[in-house]
């Protein structure tokens, strides 16, 4: 669980963008504070919106598996060369974890089937009765990560 009291809502980290020529001419986006982390997108827009995206999945990960995150740079100091060109991403730290921890995982479950039967015939959404019943067990309705927000 990611403890949110000591992460911040947001960083801005600069990127740099660069088109593509030889896989048509899509924008590559790049972090130089972050090692494998990088989007791209057919547009500027939809490079940026990948990049955000990245950044803020790179960033979740980094905080649940305890690592520090590092400064990042100052954007001023980012050599682009040709025909790069730099730009500041903003992470939204808490809508990132907010989908992040209220994602839907799938899981496989064994009935017997006179049960399976039956209850397709009643029309019973197996997920959500899965979901109420593990919620009476937990005694609780609410994800206790996000239920202070």
């Amino acid at each position: 669980m990611v403890d949110k009291r000591k992460h911040r809502e947001y960083y801005a980290f600069p990127a740099v963008l660069e088109q593509d020529m030889d896989d048509r001419g899509v924008i590559n986006v790049t972090f130089p504070d972050l090692e494998n982390c990088f989007a791209n997108g057919e547009s500027v827009e939809e490079a940026l919106t990948e990049g955000k995206e990245a950044l803020e999945n790179v960033l979740y990960w980094m905080e649940r598996d305890g690592n520090s995150i590092p400064a990042p740079s100052d954007i001023r100091s980012l050599k682009c060369v040709g025909d790069q060109f730099a730009s500041l991403i903003v992470a939204d730290m808490g809508a990132a974890r907010r989908s992040w921890e209220n994602r839907s995982v799938s899981r496989t479950i064994t009935l017997p089937s006179w049960m399976d039967e039956m209850a397709r015939q009643r029309n019973i959404n197996f997920s959500q009765e899965l979901q109420n019943a593990i919620k009476k067990r937990l005694q609780t309705d609410q994800n206790p990560r996000t239920a202070h927000c």
